[in-house]
């Protein structure tokens, strides 16, 4: 009886949160966004949680919801917005080709596999309906300093209790708890160290821009005091994809803006590169295996031969995290595990398991998919870099460090599935929306300021990217 009655306050009290979050969201649906982006890096304690297996699918619910309240709130226009995201052509053709792959392949279960590459460009249309103000844009910068630290520290204390105390909290070797040699990985409040050491290095270089752009504001010199730490703290995740996105990330920030860091960047490598040797071997061997690269080699030369099969793909879906999500949807009783560093397929698997995004885009989509894919990228870069010159300084040091995580994400996607991995695919999307949103804004000024300059600054800015 006692139990019974817990539980029921368990459910009333949830179930009171649950409404107020919604009338929250729906007052203002870009407080969904940023609560999807603070929750995000929290997704992994969900796997020693007393709740069901539905809770994992929260971010779903919660942008559908976001979505549908953006829709239900958009304000009334008289004509259709201008478009100020060159990229948009790359994702209609890119998402077109992707679902018509996925469907001639797997029919209605491509779909399935079709939202493990797309979903959260749901996101842009959030935003296209509810953009982003000067001061959500902050707000957010704000998040990903703070969780930043917040996952940072929780990984330091990992490091400290080691992982027999993690194994009584619930969690589990080969799956949360991993290890390369005599090291213990990192994976703080995600489920696996890929996915933290990536977060982690996306917001030191977004975070790290901004709090350059502007150090004496108090919030910008903690983090700045606290990012080397951080990096330390990434880089014993051992994803040497996160720590060479990092490094050449923050190349990119001091060659085409803070050049004031260059200095202490050569310090910081002179020192690290002094001390290298010094290291027990057993642990450099981890960082630098000369055995991994080939392997790659081998497993990339297959799939490339497999190309003159199938020009045009194996249809998308076909590998990685997304074929698992078919298989379990076509009840298959195999399951997938991750590949070795070859990107082979394991005893026991059924589902071949990439190590490289480009590699997975030529796989599944052929070289006309992996070209588009590159278009999109490349074109997002070049227009992040032309809006971090053209926008005022806060929101250009913002666009700035959205295009060093995009370099970050194209180095790091050599060796891992960068956009499949949760919440790098989310983070993805949103900064490029959010630095959508800042150049609708600084578009409509100007606008404005040519055509009535006397109530320039009276009218309300344009909600549209």
């Amino acid at each position: 009886m006692g139990d019974a009655m817990l539980q029921g306050a368990a459910l009333t009290i949830g179930a009171l949160i649950a409404v107020a979050v919604v009338v929250w969201i729906a007052r203002r649906p870009q407080r969904g966004v940023l609560l999807l982006a603070a929750l995000t890096p929290l997704h992994g304690l969900l796997d020693i949680a007393p709740v069901p297996g539905v809770a994992a699918a929260w971010k779903e619910g919660l942008v559908a919801l976001t979505l549908l309240c953006a829709f239900l709130r958009r304000g009334r226009r008289r004509s259709w917005p201008p478009v100020h995201i060159p990229y948009w052509p790359a994702i209609v053709v890119f998402v077109a080709f992707g679902l018509v792959s996925a469907v001639l392949t797997y029919g209605p279960f491509g779909l399935v596999g079709a939202k493990v590459t797309f979903f959260y460009l749901a996101l842009l249309v959030i935003l296209w309906f509810a953009p982003f103000d000067a001061r959500d844009r902050d707000n957010l910068v704000s998040i990903l300093m703070g969780m930043c630290v917040l996952v940072g520290l929780v990984g330091i204390a990992q490091q400290i209790v080691g992982p027999g105390e993690l194994v009584r909290l619930g969690y589990q070797f080969g799956q949360q708890i991993r290890t390369s040699g005599p090291l213990f990985r990192t994976f703080s409040t995600f489920n696996q160290p890929f996915g933290f050491g990536l977060y982690v290095m996306l917001a030191l270089l977004v975070g790290g821009a901004v709090a350059l752009a502007e150090p004496r504001r108090r919030r910008n010199r903690v983090f700045l005091c606290l990012w080397p730490v951080m990096a330390v703290v990434m880089a014993t995740s051992v994803v040497r994809a996160a720590i060479v996105g990092l490094v050449v990330g923050v190349v990119w920030l001091a060659v085409i803006r803070f050049r004031s860091i260059l200095a202490p960047l050569g310090v910081l490598v002179v020192g690290a590169a002094a001390a290298f040797p010094l290291l027990p071997k057993s642990a450099t061997s981890v960082f630098f295996s000369s055995s991994s690269l080939g392997q790659r080699g081998a497993g990339w030369s297959d799939i490339i031969s497999s190309i003159m099969v199938h020009p045009f793909g194996r249809g998308l879906g076909s590998s990685g995290a997304a074929a698992d999500r078919i298989s379990t949807a076509q009840g298959d009783s195999t399951t997938a595990v991750t590949a070795s560093a070859g990107g082979t397929i394991q005893t026991g698997s059924s589902n071949y398991q990439p190590d490289n995004y480009y590699i997975k885009t030529l796989l599944e989509l052929g070289p006309i998919g992996l070209w588009v894919f590159l278009a999109l990228i490349v074109t997002a870069l070049i227009w992040c870099v032309r809006s971090s010159r053209t926008l005022p300084d806060r929101d250009g040091a913002l666009a700035l460090g959205v295009s060093a995580s995009i370099v970050a994400a194209m180095v790091a996607s050599l060796v891992a599935t960068y956009f499949e991995i949760f919440p790098m695919d989310v983070h993805f999307w949103l900064l490029l929306g959010v630095v959508g949103c800042a150049t609708a804004q600084q578009a409509s000024r100007s606008v404005r300021s040519h055509s009535d300059p006397v109530e320039a600054g009276s009218r309300p800015i344009s909600a549209n990217f």
